[in-house]
């Protein structure tokens, strides 16, 4: 059921215009979530309004995932890498540095894209989309500088003009191409090199050519001397009495 009307969605939340989603809690005490309800059972998803956190389930994370993916035109499949290498699609997660949330969302992103409960999946994912398609804008698509920017920030990017060389940076962009490429079949190994470092492993220009050699003159003195110059003899032509 949750495939069916996955389907209807994406071709709905493909347009630019927002749709409002609806969900409910299935006898199993999953969320089922859709923006074409069926049933009177189905409530509509208010921002900060979510089911019960003990409810919570990964088929209703999964739900939010393809709805944000629509919406927005990202793979469905990037969200949840950078998911799993942000959380481990824990709800609760808070980094070290403040960052909040199955995406973790730093406190002035939070604030930038007015989140109210970033420990919400539904705001949570849906700020972390927004804000992930705002970085594949920014770098024309560059799927490895945005992902850079989501971990050190869109300034690092551009003042470095590249991945910064950061090793924790390089090894976000890594890992999450890696799951990424890993459930589309690809080959999940990468190598990731800073900008820095790729300026460093670029060879130097070649030298430029040397001038080429002065021109010598040679000439013969009337005492039999003879002289050699860079500036041609003067020949005099002998003229009639």
């Amino acid at each position: 059921m949750l495939a069916t009307a996955l389907i209807g969605f994406v071709l709905i939340w493909a347009g630019p215009a927002p749709a409002e989603i609806y969900y409910r809690i299935d006898e199993n005490g999953a969320a089922r979530f859709t923006n074409a309800p069926t049933t009177p059972d189905y409530r509509l998803l208010q921002p900060g309004v979510l089911p019960s956190a003990s409810r919570l389930t990964a088929s209703s994370i999964d739900g939010l995932i393809e709805a944000f993916a629509a919406e927005h035109s990202i793979d469905s499949a990037l969200i949840r890498a950078v998911i799993r290498a942000e959380s481990n699609f824990n709800h609760r997660a808070v980094s070290r540095k403040g960052a909040q949330g199955l995406m973790q969302l730093m406190p002035a992103t939070i604030w930038r894209l007015s989140v109210g409960d970033a420990f919400d999946p539904h705001e949570n994912i849906g700020a972390g989309v927004r804000y992930l398609r705002k970085l594949l804008d920014q770098f024309q698509g560059d799927l490895t500088l945005a992902l850079a920017a989501y971990n050190a920030g869109e300034n690092a990017v551009l003042r470095y003009g590249g991945v910064p060389p950061y090793q924790e940076t390089r090894e976000y962009v890594r890992k999450v191409l890696s799951l990424y490429r890993r459930t589309r079949g690809e080959p999940s190994r990468i190598q990731v090199a800073s900008a820095v470092s790729r300026a460093a492993e670029s060879p130097p220009p070649p030298p430029p050519p040397p001038p080429p050699p002065p021109t010598l003159y040679k000439a013969h003195e009337a005492s039999g001397t003879i002289l050699y110059s860079n500036i041609p003899p003067i020949v005099r032509v002998a003229t009639g009495p």
